[in-house]
């Protein structure tokens, strides 16, 4: 994907999961399907929560060279808590990190995109690869929430 078209591709994201959790049967919502699997607004919540996060990385690799930054995974705390919210809070939430990564991201320069961010020490992303893994991350999690992914 051209990295003019990312934060686009984003808010296009946030929007499907907006159309979703708004149509969606509100108890069913917070239903785990089987042990191990997050329940739909687990993943919504954890969709938010990654948009908000590589908004964050970005933001990190354009101001420093180079920073490490830890691995984000939510607590079991976390994921119990995330079945409590309001669907419709959610997906206003979703929206509004959706759009302001995408703020982020359409004000790049050319010389911007290349710049990288360390997960942990281990894995390098560029700004570039930082935009579509957030893109992906909005992307396959609405087809988990959806069970489109496990009918697969």
């Amino acid at each position: 994907m051209p990295v003019a078209a990312l934060g686009a591709a984003g808010t296009d994201e946030s929007a499907a999961w907006r159309r979703f959790l708004l149509a969606a049967e509100p108890r069913g919502l917070s239903v785990n399907p089987e042990p191990g699997v997050w329940s739909p607004l687990q993943y919504a919540a954890h969709v938010r929560d990654m948009l908000r996060v590589f908004g964050d990385r970005v933001v990190l690799a354009i101001e420093l060279d180079n920073p490490t930054v830890a691995g984000y995974f939510p607590t079991e705390g976390q994921c119990r808590a995330y079945n409590t919210l309001d669907p419709a809070d959610i997906a206003a939430e979703i929206c509004a990190q959706a759009d302001r990564l995408a703020a982020i991201l359409d004000d790049r320069g050319r010389d911007d995109w290349g710049r990288t961010v360390m997960r942990e020490g281990v894995d390098r992303f560029t700004v570039a690869g930082l935009g579509c893994f957030a893109v992906h991350e909005a992307h396959h999690h609405l087809r988990d929430a959806t069970g489109e992914l496990r009918q697969l």
